[in-house]
């Protein structure tokens, strides 16, 4: 029998192996995205894809593993590749790249989901990254649009709570454009400095959205615990580790646990087991998407209230065009010289900007609308399920 750690040191090795094959695999990538930007090529291909896993389902048999292992590995490896290859043809498409630093600014400090969210977002950036938290939504929006931060990541939505109106309030009036979007799963957990009894705990800390996202499970497993909120789930975490109390428990990301030397005491206690936030990347410079990439256009308009079927009319030019409106939504409009009641709608529509099609809608829908603004066109990132 082999010793264990000589075993270990063997896992390590390879896996490292690993690692330098995956790197030079993504350099590859790279080439070939620059090939499709040139060629004007869609970074997805179907059929390509199909018949790759089929060949590598029958080499890992031939080599005695299991087909849906190898399967599933590749399929995430085929995922971030075609991911890295979208921002560099996009970096490259903007007279930019990914080659170079960059900074961004997020809700809460280190381990809230908006620094997860951030991270995500620039891991594809081959150079150094300046994190920024912030307190509020608005600070973000002020470090973007001053320069002192690149990007900006703002929680626009979540599959349970719905939307984050006060992010909806922020880019109503923030001089910075959306340049991107991601689908975070959110892996909410309580989170406590020892494991014991749940029923010793008394009080439960976190922001706003995870606790009405939880809160059929707090109802359930805590009816009388004392609710603390906190402006992200980041702080509710450092107050529970500071306080070091087995009685105080903080709700939050599992992964980001080990950040305040906290444990997981239960996992999966949101109200929905599929639940993700969508979050919006914001930057003073609006990006152009190539035809190539499938791409997203997110308006924002008011129409003339006492005029009947506005909203109607501007909803028909873009049903006629036989686009996707994939979210509608409607907030007060900040700004007191208007009427009081005026309603701002916010629009997503899967298609390009730039495109003749959006501009003959953008044009039409003028004579309905008193509010209209592009908030910004960017790689759409929806899965179609």
């Amino acid at each position: 029998m082999r010793d264990l750690i000589a075993c270990r040191d063997d896992i390590d090795r390879i896996d490292s192996q690993l690692i330098k094959l995956l790197a030079q695999r993504m350099d590859v990538a790279n080439d070939i995205a620059e090939y499709k930007l040139i060629h004007n090529q869609s970074i997805t291909d179907a059929v390509r894809e199909h018949s790759k896993l089929l060949k590598l389902r029958q080499t890992a048999h031939e080599n005695g593993l299991p087909p849906s292992y190898v399967s599933d590995v590749f399929k995430t490896i085929i995922k971030n590749t075609c991911a890295q290859e979208q921002h560099y043809i996009v970096a490259k498409a903007n007279g930019s790249t990914i080659v170079r630093d960059t900074s961004v600014a997020f809700l809460g400090t280190t381990g809230s989901y908006s620094h997860v969210a951030a991270c995500k977002y620039l891991e594809g950036f081959k150079g150094k990254i300046a994190y920024q938290g912030c307190a509020s939504f608005s600070q973000i929006a002020g470090l973007v649009e001053s320069g002192q931060c690149e990007y900006g990541v703002l929680p626009i939505e979540n599959s349970s709570s719905g939307s984050v109106n006060d992010v909806l309030d922020v880019i109503q009036t923030t001089k910075a454009s959306i340049v991107g979007e991601l689908f975070l799963p959110i892996d909410h957990a309580l989170l406590g400095v020892k494991l014991e009894d749940l029923n010793d705990i008394t009080d439960i800390y976190s922001h706003p959205q995870p606790v009405a996202q939880c809160n059929q499970w707090i109802k359930d497993v805590f009816p009388k615990a004392n609710i603390h909120y906190t402006k992200a789930t980041s702080e509710a975490m450092e107050v529970v580790s500071k306080l070091n109390d087995p009685a105080h428990a903080a709700i939050g990301s599992h992964m980001a646990a080990s950040f305040y030397n906290l444990i997981p005491l239960a996992e999966n206690i949101a109200n929905n087991i599929h639940n993700f936030t969508r979050f919006i990347v914001i930057s003073m410079n609006p990006i152009v998407v190539p035809e190539s990439i499938d791409a997203k256009t997110s308006l924002a308009f008011s129409v003339q209230k006492y005029e009947p079927g506005s909203l109607i009319k501007v909803l028909s030019e873009i049903s006629k065009a036989n686009l996707n409106l994939t979210k509608l939504i409607s907030r007060p409009r900040i700004n007191a010289n208007q009427n009081t009641w005026e309603e701002i709608f916010f629009a997503d529509i899967e298609a390009n900007a730039s495109s003749s099609v959006v501009q003959d809608i953008l044009e039409n829908i003028k004579p309905y609308t008193n509010l209209l603004k592009v908030l910004g066109c960017y790689p759409n990132s929806e899965q179609k399920e």
